[in-house]
């Protein structure tokens, strides 16, 4: 805009430099007076009309009043140019409403509008002393630098337009990232509220069995303090034994919490770790038979080492058995996992219905979490199989 004034301000000095002592200067500087005015004045009233204009007046504020605008104004520029003995420079002004035009009636109509501006300047100046072939010839001056103008306005106008949009567009990421971030929060949430259950489950299949035997034991010790004090060693050595067997329940779940998985050994190494353990502690003897290799994301490591270690505690516990098989298949494209004991099984549909037996509904919460499908077989007297398998693979099988 500093550009746009400059110019003006240059034809001003001009005009006082030619009309200096004519008796038209007085007219000349009223019409430049008149288009000065609307220069400074009318591109701020038409930009805050059209900023705070309701949607019903928007084709008033955002075409009528700039034609209204360059009307007046190429028509002083006019007038100007057809005073008699006028100086061609008055085309100039045709130069700055090049830039109104381009920016208030787009591309197309603004260099319609300067193809006008240089006929009005080309019959002006035809007139002149000089003669037709100047007149044309200023024309086309005047008529090229608009072009250049104009389309310097509309580049402008195409960096606004791109810059408005990139504000926009990062308002929006913006409002995308905190929305984004609120989910984050309600996903943690969530997650904590089921290993908040997972760990429910956990104390109440282990921890919480063993503390209510140790209760009965000191109980127990209470009364025969009083008939039989021989008998009490006995319940002592007993509560010593299930304390110990609670500290094992807790060093497992909080192993179970926190599994140690070392990326370099993987899964089948892991497993066979949990396999010495479990004999170590427990006397139970686990088959662990691996086929193929693949790398698993450490999510479904941590969860099937997880379901391998609750259905391995549920066979020390309940199955009678002192064997069991781990299978981890790895080399077709479908990739499963089983545990299978041949203790003396269990009915499925009833266990679930009874509170006592949150571990299968563990296994299969954290089966669902990895995207895996979980199937427990078992009946009285048969066993019990549990195999996990990839779901999402097995759709695509």
């Amino acid at each position: 805009m500093i550009g746009v004034y400059l110019l003006f301000a240059a034809v001003v000095m001009r005009t006082l430099v030619v009309f200096a002592g004519d008796r038209q200067l007085a007219l000349v500087m009223g019409l430049l007076a008149g288009f000065g005015l609307l220069l400074f004045a009318g591109p701020w009233f038409i930009r805050h009309r059209t900023a705070v204009s309701s949607p019903t007046r928007s084709s008033w504020e955002q075409t009528i009043l700039p034609l209204i605008y360059l009307l007046l104004q190429s028509g002083l520029v006019t007038a100007l140019l057809f005073i008699p003995a006028t100086e061609d420079f008055f085309g100039n002004l045709f130069i700055l409403l090049s830039l109104d035009a381009v920016l208030y009636l787009g591309r197309r109509k603004g260099f319609l509008a300067i193809v006008g501006f240089s006929l009005v300047t080309a019959v002006a100046l035809a007139s002149s002393a000089q003669g037709p072939l100047f007149g044309i010839a200023m024309a086309c001056l005047y008529g090229g630098v608009g072009f250049l103008f104009g389309g310097y306005a509309h580049r402008a106008q195409e960096a606004e337009t791109a810059r408005r949009q990139n504000e926009r567009l990062m308002a929006e990421l913006q409002a995308a990232h905190r929305r984004l971030q609120g989910y984050v929060t309600q996903t943690e949430e969530i997650a904590t509220e089921q290993e908040r259950g997972r760990l429910a489950r956990e104390l109440h299949d282990s921890v919480t069995q063993s503390v209510f035997s140790m209760n009965l034991t000191v109980q127990g010790a209470g009364l025969l303090l009083a008939r039989d004090p021989d008998r009490v060693t006995e319940q002592l050595a007993r509560l010593e034994a299930l304390a110990a067997s609670a500290m094992h329940e807790i060093q497992a779940l909080v192993s179970q919490l926190r599994p140690n998985l070392d990326t370099v050994e993987g899964l089948p190494g892991a497993l066979c770790r949990l396999a010495a353990e479990r004999l170590a502690r427990d006397g139970l003897r686990v088959s662990v038979e691996v086929n193929g290799e693949r790398d698993l994301p450490a999510p479904v490591v941590i969860g099937l080492y997880a379901i391998v270690q609750e259905a391995l505690s549920n066979v020390a516990r309940h199955a009678a058995t002192g064997t069991a098989v781990v299978r981890l298949s790895l080399a077709d494209s479908r990739a499963c996992l089983e545990i299978q004991d041949e203790g003396p099984g269990f009915d499925l549909e009833a266990a679930l219905a009874e509170s006592g037996h949150l571990g299968l509904i563990g296994m299969a919460d954290r089966a669902r979490e990895m995207g895996w499908h979980l199937l427990i077989d078992s009946g009285h007297g048969r066993g019990t199989r549990i195999r996990v398998e990839d779901r999402v693979r097995e759709g695509v099988e």
